[in-house]
């Protein structure tokens, strides 16, 4: 099982890492470049409104799948029909809901047709995870890889001919351009799903019923992470009478760690399947885990110090008007450190939150959450006004160490992990490493920022490998024998 993640992950980093942070880059960060802060703060604002509702096209049934179908593979087809059949009435509560809670917000008319957009692009993204769920859980991981980069090739394709070919991109046209790379996706995963097992759509209420009573719990627990976690581009734009102007200087930050954390969502779309095999077999998940722990832990800690030293560098690389001058200002800058670090907790968390949830322990995990939304609003009460875009990525980071270390708190005592009080050393250790090599390089070498960067990654990677957290080689080779 651990050599299996040890294979795939990398696979899946090495083909994401080619394809979204040039999206990323290249394409959406672009579009903020051309059409103005301020209008994409908006569409960054409603992104997250309509995100909070999400869960209705989903109600925990991703989760609940992909545990589900690793464990009966022989009724997976039935189980898929049905699942259909519900998603397609999920539809409509979850247009309804979002349109009530604009009139309830008091949103104005003009921001009605992006809402409905916005509920279309997200409506195929949650299908096409939901379908992708299935090539993972079946132990296709190799087709889940290529398909989880196929929405972005083609959005890099039909956004990019707007952008660079035609030259003439607005936020309504990247939206256009994003539900239709999405359709195309979701019918080629369908494609390759029916060469599987045979797919159908069923109307079943009582299936329904029973599906509904065991994917809530999951749903739960998505709630509870989108409410802490998307109500800052949702705050800012409602908190603030400056024309989503705010929203707009911390989408520049978010949209890069959203980037980065794409890491640690790959590990959790990996680990939930094999975790959850695991613990049916009633074989230890400890190995998995600290493998995982030891890769997650070396890639996020090298990309956040990175971003700490060269926050200005990396965004005024990316952010730029028609002339080539940077449109940073210090406010994006101090947020998107600050972003940096919560990405760090959020990565790790994925670790520990896919075993919590593979294990069906939900109850725990929903108090920490309820906890976070609690001390995420209320910090984003007091912080926003005061420090804006600032104060929203102080309040994320406070949030998520108390998830994070939430998280890890319950899997030390769910499964009687002790403390490696050698190893905790040694991490400490290598974190230092890490950090005095960016320091270094930072104050003391004169180079350009970008080939600076390239050798503190590779000095870091090589480090790591020496002091044993990324041998790969021989970790496989025990992992075979035992």
């Amino acid at each position: 099982m651990q050599k299996e993640f040890l294979k795939n992950i990398f696979f899946l980093l090495f083909i994401n890492v080619l394809i979204k942070p040039f999206y990323i880059i290249g394409i959406d960060a672009q579009v903020q470049n051309r059409v103005g802060d301020s209008e994409y703060g908006l569409y960054f604002a409603i992104f997250d409104f309509c995100f909070l509702f999400q869960v209705i096209l989903d109600l925990g049934i991703q989760n609940y799948n992909s545990k589900y179908v690793s464990e009966n593979r022989e009724t997976v087809a039935e189980h898929f029909s049905h699942i259909v059949g519900l998603k397609i009435v999920l539809l409509i509560g979850f247009f309804a809901a979002m349109f009530v809670a604009a009139g309830l917000l008091g949103y104005p008319p003009s921001y009605y047709s992006l809402i409905g957009f916005m509920g279309l692009i997200m409506t195929f993204q949650t299908f096409y995870l939901y379908l992708r769920s299935h090539f993972s859980a079946l132990g296709y991981f190799r087709i889940d890889t290529w398909l989880s980069i196929v929405d972005k090739i083609l959005m890099i394709v039909f956004v990019g001919f707007l952008l660079y070919g035609i030259g003439d991109i607005s936020i309504l046209k990247f939206m256009y351009a994003q539900i239709g790379a999405l359709v195309l996706a979701v019918v080629l995963a369908l494609f390759l799903l029916q060469k599987k097992f045979a797919v159908s759509v069923r109307f079943s209420p009582d299936k329904w019923k029973s599906i509904l009573k065991s994917s809530l719990p999951f749903a739960l627990v998505f709630i509870l992470m989108t409410l802490y976690t998307r109500m800052d581009g949702v705050m800012l734009e409602r908190l603030i009478d400056d024309d989503a102007q705010s929203a707009g200087y911390y989408a520049k930050g978010f949209r890069l760690m959203d980037a980065a954390n794409m890491i640690g969502y790959l590990f959790a779309m990996l680990l939930l399947p094999m975790y959850a095999r695991l613990l049916q077999e009633k074989k230890t998940v400890n190995t998995l885990l600290s493998t995982a722990a030891q890769i997650q832990f070396c890639i996020t800690s090298i990309i956040t110090i990175a971003c700490w030293f060269y926050a200005q560098d990396i965004l005024d690389v990316i952010y730029f008007d028609e002339n080539g001058e940077s449109i940073v200002n210090v406010e994006t800058v101090q947020s998107f450190r600050l972003l940096m670090i919560s990405f760090w907790t959020i990565a790790m968390s994925y670790i520990y939150g896919s075993l919590i949830i593979a294990s069906g322990e939900l109850r725990s995990l929903n108090i920490i959450f309820i906890v976070g939304i609690v001390l995420n609003w209320t910090l984003n009460l007091v912080l926003i006004p005061m420090h804006m875009a600032v104060g929203a990525a102080m309040a994320t980071l406070m949030t998520q160490i108390f998830v994070f270390l939430g998280q890890y708190i319950i899997v030390q005592s769910r499964f009687s992990i002790g403390f490696n009080t050698f190893m905790g050393l040694k991490t400490i250790g290598l974190l230092g490493i890490y950090f005095a090599t960016a320091y270094i390089l930072y104050e003391y070498v004169q180079l350009y920022c970008l080939l600076e960067l390239a050798i503190f990654v590779i000095f870091s990677m090589i480090v790591s490998f020496f002091t044993g957290f990324l041998r790969f080689n021989s970790s496989i080779l025990t992992l075979e024998s035992n």
